[in-house]
């Protein structure tokens, strides 16, 4: 959608331009450009390269007057890391989850994405792609996709940890600031390229990455240009085994059929264990006497769909900066900055399966082996099922583009005057295809018993051969999701005393709004041709050597029948959609408009930073009656005490709010019939408020080395939560949205018969979120040290422990990153190896508690030669050790780990050559 991109006056900015010109006309003596105590006494050591992005990263973090980590360039376009998602879960308390085997989004001290806001330039900004839907999918929310720009184009990073008044509200996590490259912060002419190869040691596929940056002043360096692109491919084959979570009959049993839903009868079933189905269900006794026809292994768990996953994405990202500097006079100075990137995904991914999801009741157990608690089935042979091989095309444009404005006049010796106006926008376009080939029922067997994570797996037929299967079922998806932010802010600061203390006033609005369309209605569809060699292939076709990088077992298959995807949507005649009535459609809208007053004041030993933002909030959405208004007042103290020379006590104590993922003003329903499940969101959820104490000790003790020991708590009142209500009957009103699934239209290419009814009694989970009554809390512990020996040999390590009194997702609850590097004039090289535990992802689902990642360590390593004074050669290589990423599920009771998804995207290995003028 369009928005008028013209800049109003608001009434709180018509008192802020009053406050400015007020404090304008205040006169002192003339000095030169303030700077703190502690900035101008502390001595920067001159190292280029790695070495020297720690140590002004390092200097930034001591002389901040909050709790602040930074990360800085090497050099203009290289950031250590190939992804800012990469570079910044080096830090302490920061770890990501990652798309494809790219970093996407963070968390940080235990709290999900959605906690942590991000700034461009001084602005807060959006940033949708779109991923599997294990990882996510298509982002609607608050939250940041950091794989929508290389790190080539950013000079530093700062996450701010602990609040102060001058930030804006919204990150209580952390509050992420990017800054791009400016061509007056290195005058002169400067020209920079690199290109680099990527190869995969286990697929063998090779992609290029190609940098270019050319910046310049004039007029006595008062103007400056800089200019500069980033493009590269990725080509991703992401393999491995799935079960799409565990579950049972009993987990299954279904209102319009509770007789019927257990497995099928065998009298000649054989059981290698013993069954104990009180230990998955303390109410056993209760459950059999209401369906008296099940029996103990009803209530054993085993894989929903049984499956072997290969997915397979081919990604470009294009990236254009531009960067306008001028110094007319001595006090003012003019920046305009234009990012634009585009980032295209396209997917395509083939699954094969074993389909027990629902279907129990008419499939045949012949023989089953437990575990050694009787809980679950690991290894077992089945009649009577029906494979599935599903074929899934998702093709998939992200945009980004912020102009940004900014001005700073120091108007007078004291007093220095800085406005900004931004525009940003995000679109992610998406489509989906996905096919089904069903095969005629048959045998089955799977067996963990050599591997926990990948069975091995058979089939009663060739899974390849063609006359085997027909087409069900097809699935076709479209989704658009666009997010503007524009953002004005002007600020004042006045210099009060000759220690640099200084007051600092300002305002700032914002309005955003997210536009999001989602249709699964095609239009037109027509009957393909039957399954024949024309419209399928066999995954070999596609895909050479599969289950060489996951390390499959001798007795899994490797290849299966699959779609030609172009051929079946050509004969399916898809590409068109229709308006989709159900609630998937809105546009919701937020505005705020903040005052904020904060001080820096040294005392001797002692700086306090103190301040208070006031924040008024009006959201609206189209798709539901609520329109809000409501404020906050959110206070800031940050102190920090010089205990002796290069030793730093820090407090810091906050209040700070956390607004609802703006689609819970919606009131949308979405179902998926396939599996039962629907979510629907709550118009009513209001915002979080979070009070923050941080405590630490710091002691820089040497040249680039410092050790540092940090407290941290936060209180969550009103956190917004979720809650699932399992195996119900759906209420009336979502009953009739969920039934305008295509899925349901019998006689049309789009029915499924395996889809549960829309009015099917006891037959779905429901979700809906709400806020809690109860105060949350999370509490941890980082402890940080670097040391740099004299020969150049440098130690970096950082351990978080997070401890909380309720389940977080995305929370681990110990983490580390351990690095070692080595650097001179001519060579350099690191290795960092990072690690942290499991960590829940989802909510109940299926009969599980929760749905979980397994805490992977990775290990990374970089190098670099300098060839000569122009020229320098790099090595990396990407998950050295060739991690893999698993998930799992925790069965009835919360305490099992049983393998969701198993798989790997493999050990990268790039190599690059840099040039310079």
């Amino acid at each position: 959608m369009k928005t008028n991109a013209q800049f109003k006056k608001k009434p709180l900015y018509i008192a802020i331009s009053g406050l400015i010109l007020g404090l304008s006309s205040i006169t002192t003596h003339a000095q030169e450009e303030p700077v703190s105590p502690a900035a101008d006494d502390t001595e920067v050591i001159e190292v280029k390269g790695f070495r020297g992005s720690l140590n002004r990263g390092l200097f930034e973090k001591r002389n901040a007057t909050n709790f602040k980590e930074t990360i800085m360039s090497e050099d203009v376009g290289k950031m250590p890391d190939l992804n800012l998602a990469e570079s910044l879960q080096r830090l302490p308390g920061v770890a990501i989850t990652r798309e494809g085997g790219e970093g996407r989004n963070i968390t940080v001290r235990g709290m999900g994405a959605t906690y942590s806001q991000v700034t461009l330039n001084g602005m807060q900004i959006p940033a949708s792609t779109g991923g599997l839907d294990s990882s996510g999918g298509v982002n609607r929310g608050r939250s940041f996709d950091f794989n929508m720009f290389g790190s080539e184009l950013f000079g530093q990073m700062d996450v701010n940890k602990s609040y102060s008044a001058s930030l804006e509200e919204g990150g209580v996590a952390s509050t992420v600031s990017l800054h791009t490259l400016r061509p007056l912060d290195k005058p002169g002419l400067h020209a920079t390229g690199s290109l680099q190869s990527s190869y995969n040691v286990q697929n063998g596929n090779t992609n290029p990455v190609i940098n270019g940056f050319v910046s310049n002043t004039f007029l006595d360096d008062t103007v400056g240009v800089l200019v500069g692109v980033s493009s590269g491919k990725r080509t991703v084959e992401q393999e491995g085994f799935g079960t799409v979570r565990w579950t049972s009959p009993v987990a299954n049993l279904r209102g319009s059929d509770p007789e019927g839903h257990g497995w099928a009868n065998n009298p000649d079933m054989v059981i290698n264990g013993t069954p104990n189905p009180t230990a998955n269900y303390s109410d056993y006794a209760e459950i059999q006497a209401g369906n008296p026809s099940l029996t103990p292994i009803d209530y054993m768990f085993a894989p929903r769909l049984p499956r072997t996953d290969s997915f397979n994405q081919e990604q470009s990202r294009d990236s254009f900066l531009v960067s306008l500097q001028a110094r007319p006079t001595d006090d003012l100075e003019l920046s305009l900055n234009i990012l634009d990137s585009q980032r295209d995904a396209d997917v395509e991914s083939y699954n094969f399966f074993a389909q027990f999801r629902n279907l129990h009741n008419g499939i045949i157990p012949n023989t089953v082996t437990l575990d050694p608690s009787g809980r679950y089935i690991t290894a077992g042979s089945f009649s009577n099922v029906e494979p599935r091989s599903e074929s899934r095309g998702q093709y998939a444009t992200s945009e980004f583009n912020q102009v940004v404005f900014d001005a700073d006049y120091q108007l007078t010796d004291t007093i220095a005057l800085s406005f900004m106006a931004g525009k940003a926008t995000s679109e992610h376009n998406e489509e989906q295809y996905r096919y089904n080939l069903t095969g005629t029922p048959t045998t089955f067997a799977y067996d963990f018993s050599e591997d926990e994570n990948i069975p091995t797996m058979s089939y009663g037929y060739d899974i390849t051969d063609v006359s085997n299967f027909g087409w069900t079922g097809p699935h076709h998806r479209r989704d658009n999701v666009t997010r503007e932010n524009e953002t004005l802010r002007a600020d004042v600061t006045w210099e009060f005393n000759d220690e640099g203390s200084t007051l600092k006033a300002g305002y700032t609005s914002n309005d955003r709004i997210i536009d999001s369309t989602h249709t699964r209605a095609p239009d037109g569809l027509t009957d393909p041709n039957p399954a024949n060699s024309s419209n399928t292939m066999s995954l070999s076709n596609v895909i050479s050597n599969f289950g060489d990088t996951i390390g499959a077992p001798s007795g899994l298959f490797t290849d299966w029948l699959i779609a030609d995807i172009d051929v079946a949507r050509q004969e399916y005649s898809a590409g068109k959609f229709l308006p989709d009535a159900r609630s998937g459609n809105y546009i919701v809208s937020e505005a705020t408009e903040g005052l904020y007053v904060d001080v820096d004041y040294y005392l001797d030993d002692l700086t306090i930073n103190a301040g208070v933002r006031y924040v008024e909030t009006t959201v609206k959405g189209n798709a539901s009656d609520i329109e809000e208004t409501y404020s906050n007042t959110l206070p800031a103290l940050n102190l920090i005490y010089t205990v002796v020379d290069d030793v730093l006590l820090r407090a810091a104590w906050s209040k700070n709010v956390s607004r609802p993922n703006p689609q819970s003003l919606t009131g949308q329903v979405n179902g998926t019939p396939i599996n039962g499940s629907v979510s629907v969101a709550n118009p009513g959820v209001g915002p979080e408020t979070i009070t923050s104490v941080d405590l630490s000790a710091e002691w820089y003790f040497a040249d680039e080395s410092y050790v540092a020991l940090v407290y941290f708590q936060k209180e969550i009142t009103d956190s917004i939560t979720s809650s699932t209500a399992e195996n119900i009957t759906l209420p009336k009103e979502y009953a009739d949205i969920v039934a305008t699934d295509p899925i349901y239209d019998v006689g049309t290419p789009n029915y499924d018969p395996s889809a549960i009814g829309a009015y099917d009694t006891n037959a779905w989970n429901l979700t809906t979120q709400s806020n809690s009554s109860e105060v949350d809390d999370i509490s941890g512990i980082e402890l940080a040290a670097r040391y740099v020996l004299p020969m150049g040999i440098g130690f970096d390590a950082n351990y978080t422990y997070i401890d909380s009194d309720d389940i977080v997702r995305g929370l681990s609850e110990n983490a580390y990153n351990l690095g070692v590097f080595y650097e001179n004039d001519t060579f350099g090289a690191r290795i960092y190896v990072n690690s942290r535990d499991d960590y829940e992802t989802g909510g109940s689902s299926n009969g599980n508690v929760s749905q979980n990642n397994t805490g992977p360590t990775r290990v990374d390593f970089s190098s670099s030669y300098n060839i000569n004074e122009h020229f320098t050669a790099t090595l990396e290589i990407i998950n050295l050790t060739n991690e893999k990423e698993r998930l799992f599920t925790t069965g009835p009771t919360g305490d099992l780990n049983l393998v969701r998804e198993y798989n790997t995207n493999g050990t990268e290995v790039m190599f690059g050559i840099r040039a310079s003028y």
